[in-house]
């Protein structure tokens, strides 16, 4: 085998490695947004996620990595959809944020 050769190889296995650990994330992604949205009393839409965007991304210790942010929809009334959008640092929430949303009355007394 070739220099040449190890290096396709170990390019392969990284990108294999890097998709195989963002769709662990993203189903970690998933149960963060959608356990959220239970505690606001909103409903999650359509049991899926997005990843909208992958950037290196310094965090509050000075440490580099990856920051994932993903987009789902949610209702609070169950006739407008509503957006939200979560980031991961690593599998670690760093926020999650619901867009201005209607609430529903009968919930208020």
């Amino acid at each position: 085998m070739l220099l040449s050769d190890l290096f396709i190889v170990f390019m392969l296995v990284m990108i294999a490695a890097f998709i195989w650990q963002n769709a662990g994330l993203k189903e970690h992604a998933l149960v963060l947004a959608k356990r959220h949205c239970k505690t606001q009393d909103v409903q999650f839409l359509d049991d899926s996620i997005a990843l909208t965007r992958i950037k290196l991304h310094k965090d509050p210790r000075g440490n580099f990595g990856i920051c994932r942010r993903y987009a789902f929809e949610f209702t609070a009334t169950g006739e407008r959809r509503y957006s939200g959008e979560l980031s991961l640092f690593g599998r670690r929430l760093m926020n999650i944020e619901l867009a201005p949303h209607q609430i529903n009355s009968s919930i208020i007394h």
